[in-house]
């Protein structure tokens, strides 16, 4: 239990830490704790570290959906331009 309230707190703490990188203009800082959180919350409150193989298989599989939604996404976002429309003038 001691643990759990122990990982509660990192995560606040981290959960601070993107505010203020966010207030600061910082939003790289976001990329580098969200793994961190994640980790902490998977091994921590999700307990995969004395999972069963089975569990540990499904947690790599939504990890594995997640990089394919966020690739798609992203191919998306920059296959996407914003080509100016011909100015049309009138008689």
């Amino acid at each position: 239990m001691i643990r759990l309230a122990v990982a509660w707190v990192v995560l606040l703490v981290l959960l601070g830490a993107q505010v203020a990188a966010a207030l600061a203009h910082a939003g790289w800082v976001s990329g580098l704790l969200a793994p961190v959180m994640i980790g902490l919350v998977a091994f921590l409150f999700m307990d995969l570290g004395r999972a069963s193989a089975l569990s540990r298989i499904f947690a790599l599989a939504g990890l594995f959906w997640l990089v394919i939604l966020v690739g798609l996404t992203s191919v998306d976002f920059l296959a996407r331009h914003d080509y100016p429309t011909p100015m049309l003038t009138r008689p």
